[in-house]
């Protein structure tokens, strides 16, 4: 049985449980995830489970609008903190599969990193719904995931990204990046059309 685990006592252990800051694993990664977006600018971008704001805070430099959302207080909290500086993102508390409330315009940017192996298969298909729904024409939707399979998630990151390329392009998304690392994959995928 799988046992997912309590984000929010791992960030109340330690703000940066994942090494986020500190780790070249994951300054490699967020780099690399911004060297695939095959845009300049975005209008609007949305990191759907920021954890501590790093993703977010680059983000707001190549996007007029920024939404970092997470499950956990204490993660919106610490993202509140990293990305105070910037005018341009709002952090607030969402849990998957929820939409953002009240979002007037769609979002040409959406990024799923290192969260969808902790969803039941019920939830990552909503989630991916949701992700569909709230996204611009000509949006970008990046995943990316570590490949393995996390000891405390349901499935390995390799199916992840198997699965929102599969639950994706029938719905119009056309694949325009792969990067196939060692240790991540990303997948940068292109909603041609509505």
């Amino acid at each position: 049985m799988v046992k997912i685990p309590d984000f929010d006592a791992l960030y109340e252990a330690d703000p940066d449980p994942f090494h986020v800051r500190s780790s070249f694993y994951e300054q490699r990664k967020l780099g690399l995830v911004m060297d695939c977006l095959t845009k300049p600018f975005y209008a609007a971008a949305w990191d759907p489970a920021c954890g501590i704001g790093e993703l977010a805070a680059r983000l707001a430099a190549r996007a007029e609008r920024v939404l970092a959302s997470d499950a956990s207080p204490q993660a919106v909290h610490l993202a509140r903190r990293r990305c105070s500086a910037s005018n341009n993102v709002e952090v607030k508390q969402l849990t998957q599969p929820q939409r953002p409330p009240s979002e007037k315009d769609p979002f040409d940017l959406i990024v799923v990193s290192e969260f969808a192996f902790y969803l039941t298969d019920q939830v990552r298909t909503a989630t991916l719904e949701v992700l569909h729904q709230v996204a611009a024409e000509r949006a970008e939707l990046v995943a990316v995931h570590w490949r393995h399979h996390p000891r405390d998630g349901y499935v390995s990151g390799e199916q992840v990204q198997e699965e929102v390329v599969a639950d994706l392009e029938p719905r119009g998304w056309r694949h325009v990046v792969q990067h196939d690392d060692r240790d991540f994959i990303i997948d940068v995928l292109e909603l041609a059309g509505r």
